[in-house]
């Protein structure tokens, strides 16, 4: 079962992550882009991040997560309490997912080409995709840290590290 409680306490800081990143960032800013380093807005990315979260959410039941699913420009895009409150849910929907089976499995399905439509659906687990989008949020938060940058702010130390670069770091010290 999917119930360690080191698996979800990292779920959890991806999380609290997000939520604090958000608080920290003015509504002009969560929607400006910076050109040319940026074709997307900090509200954009927020957006895609939430997105593969709510495919999974999604797609649990059927078995079927579609991570082509997407949101675009909706008010998570524009909106940064908008963004928290979705965040809020999905904290929520992760503690109760904490008690699935994580071995239950799921058929994946994504674009793998960005120069033509090409489809790929491969089997996974629910842990396996739990660990997928939090990784992609990392992802996408580092990304964010270079935006809040750009706009002359400041992240939380570890906002967009993954959690082995984290490691390493605390090894090395």
């Amino acid at each position: 079962m999917f119930n360690n409680v080191i698996a979800l306490e990292g779920q959890l800081e991806t999380v609290q992550q997000a939520k604090d990143f958000l608080l920290g960032l003015s509504a002009e800013n969560y929607q400006v882009v910076i050109k040319p380093h940026f074709a997307s807005s900090a509200g954009a990315h927020m957006r895609h991040i939430l997105d593969h979260y709510l495919a999974l959410k999604d797609g649990l039941t059927p078995g079927f997560i579609n991570y082509n699913k997407r949101n675009r420009y909706s008010n998570v895009e524009s909106c940064p309490q908008t963004a928290l409150l979705q965040w809020q849910e999905v904290e929520k929907w992760l503690i109760e997912v904490s008690l699935l089976d994580a071995d239950t499995p799921l058929i994946v399905v994504c674009e793998a080409s960005v120069n033509k439509t090409q489809n790929t659906q491969t089997k996974s687990t629910l842990a396996r995709e739990l660990v997928f989008v939090s990784s992609h949020a990392v992802h996408h938060f580092s990304l964010l840290a270079v935006i809040n940058s750009l706009l002359g702010n400041k992240d939380e130390i570890n906002f967009g590290i993954a959690p082995s670069t984290a490691t390493y770091v605390r090894q090395q010290a």
